[in-house]
């Protein structure tokens, strides 16, 4: 395996190996972004928001391959995945048919943090609306959000299925080995806590910011899921022969056991397409490559709906996307918003001001609470005809 590191300046960059593709697996990208500040972020002493990159044997770039979203827990890195003592992908993986990103995630929760409302650093904005369209101009990623995945562990496995939650027009299939999945637990507070970071900072007062806890709980957005195939792999903190004594690993199992049975109960009563593989085990790595190995005998490819005119989106987030729409809030949200299509009818419940892209290019603003026709595209003047657009001088 051949390994090129790339530096990206204002996320632009152009992508030389030394070798044909053919040779080079593996990419690490070094980004910048206007969201999470780079130098919070170390690796082995080097500050920086890496990303690793593994393509799939024979990559060509005049061919298009489907792309799966790999999210390392808290406490590991960017390279987690890749290491061969931890997830050992390339073993795993091996024959896999489509390229493997692997990002930073930093102990960020991929989260926009609280932070007393300032709602930064903004992990989601980070890898949502930066590391995405840069993984997609860089490299060959098919198109159709069959051929979108996304997957985590722990920490991760929640930042798989909220970030699904949140692109559910892009991703078709996400999956959460141990993870993080019903964060309004009474006890998970102090669980949360124990690990480095205050849960106020992340995501504010359970109480006074009730609005943005649930806004980043997966259970409580499952309608979002509606049209995403799920599958959800845990232990239950027992421990095999062989497993290392570990009573954080096996305290921390039994916990993320039952929110995964909090989720899985939620999302079956919403309808979704769930696949649930609870087992034997603690919060370790063997664990983990099994989980792995398990998602990828499910498929992370097969086919799923495209488009859909019968949809309903929650989120707390000032910028987010859904089927197709685009939706930039005013001011940041103060309570969990809620759009909805029904035809050709699009519906908002909530509070403030929003401005709306559409799937046509139809751009218009709306106050929440509305219901309204989406409106035809109107060409913008500059768009009309092929001429240059005139300017008063």
């Amino acid at each position: 395996m051949r390994r090129a590191t790339i530096g990206l300046v204002g996320l632009v960059a152009t992508i030389a190996f030394a070798a044909p593709a053919q040779a080079s697996r593996l990419v690490t990208l070094v980004t910048h972004s206007k969201y999470v500040n780079p130098s919070k972020v170390e690796f082995n002493g080097q500050p920086g928001l890496r990303v690793n990159v593994l393509l799939p044997d024979g990559y060509r770039a005049k061919r298009r391959y489907p792309v799966l979203y790999l999210l390392h827990g808290h406490g590991d890195s960017y390279s987690s995945w890749m290491d061969p003592k931890d997830g050992d992908v390339a073993h795993v993986a091996k024959g896999f048919p489509g390229i493997i990103v692997m990002p930073e995630g930093d102990r960020g929760w991929y989260t926009n943090w609280w932070k007393g409302g300032a709602r930064s650093p903004g992990w989601e904005r980070y890898h949502l609306d930066e590391l995405i369209p840069l993984i997609e101009r860089k490299f060959s990623i098919r198109r159709g959000r069959r051929w979108h995945a996304i997957a985590g562990l722990s920490m991760g496995g929640e930042g798989a299925i909220f970030y699904a939650s949140q692109r559910p027009g892009y991703f078709g299939s996400a999956a959460s080995f141990s993870g993080v999945l019903s964060i309004q637990r009474p006890e998970w507070p102090t669980g949360f806590d124990t690990q480095g970071e205050n849960h106020v900072d992340v995501y504010g007062d359970p109480d006074a910011q009730r609005f943005y806890w649930t806004g980043h709980n997966p259970t409580a957005l499952v309608q979002n899921l509606r049209l995403t195939r799920l599958f959800v792999a845990v232990g239950d903190g027992v421990p095999a022969p062989g497993d290392p004594i570990s009573p954080t690993g096996v305290l921390g199992e039994a916990e993320l056991r039952q929110q995964a049975q909090d989720f899985v109960d939620a999302a079956e009563s919403a309808g979704d397409n769930v696949t649930y593989d609870p087992r034997q085990g603690i919060h370790e790595w063997r664990y983990w490559r099994q989980h792995l190995t398990d998602a990828l005998h499910w498929g992370f490819f097969h086919r799923v709906t495209e488009r859909t005119r019968e949809w309903s989106y929650e989120t707390v987030a000032q910028h987010s996307a859904a089927w197709g729409f685009r939706f930039d809030f005013v001011r940041a949200p103060g309570v969990v918003e809620t759009l909805r299509q029904s035809g050709s009818l699009l519906s908002g419940s909530g509070a403030g001001t929003v401005r709306i892209r559409a799937p046509n290019g139809a751009r218009f603003t709306r106050k929440l609470p509305f219901n309204t026709l989406i409106p035809q595209h109107v060409p913008r003047r500059h768009e009309r005809g092929g001429g240059h657009r005139r300017h008063k001088g």
